[in-house]
């Protein structure tokens, strides 16, 4: 179970580095709707586990096997950090690919706080 406090709607994403650029994969795993007063919760059922990873071993681009150890949410609407703004110096709102409709606006948080080769992730056994 996730919760966020003080956010608006986000998406949540497993990936391979907490920091920007994600790397090769940036995976969804739900959204997290909130209320008015900017608080929601989300119950995320999936493999979770210390041997998830991704890998593209031919074709336009090719990458060794990637671990997905950290968790990154990023908010949905690209307007919304532009306009609290989180985003100084940019004309207009930064947007990402890192939701369903591949619009969505800068990372909220992530775990950047962990190694990239330990996150929180990398700690979940089956």
């Amino acid at each position: 179970m996730l919760n966020i406090h003080g956010q608006p709607g986000v998406p949540l994403r497993e990936t391979n580095l907490a920091r920007r650029p994600a790397g090769p994969s940036a995976w969804y795993q739900s959204d997290i709707q909130t209320n008015d007063e900017s608080n929601g919760s989300a119950t995320v059922r999936g493999i979770f586990d210390a041997e998830t990873f991704s890998v593209s071993p031919g074709g336009t681009t090719t990458f060794a096997p990637t671990y997905q150890y950290h968790l990154g949410v990023w908010f949905n609407d690209p307007s919304v950090p532009f306009n609290l703004g989180c985003e100084p110096g940019a004309a207009a709102p930064i947007v990402t690919p890192f939701n369903g409709e591949q619009n969505a606006g800068i990372q909220v948080v992530n775990t950047a706080q962990f190694p990239v080769s330990a996150g929180p992730l990398s700690r979940v056994h089956r």
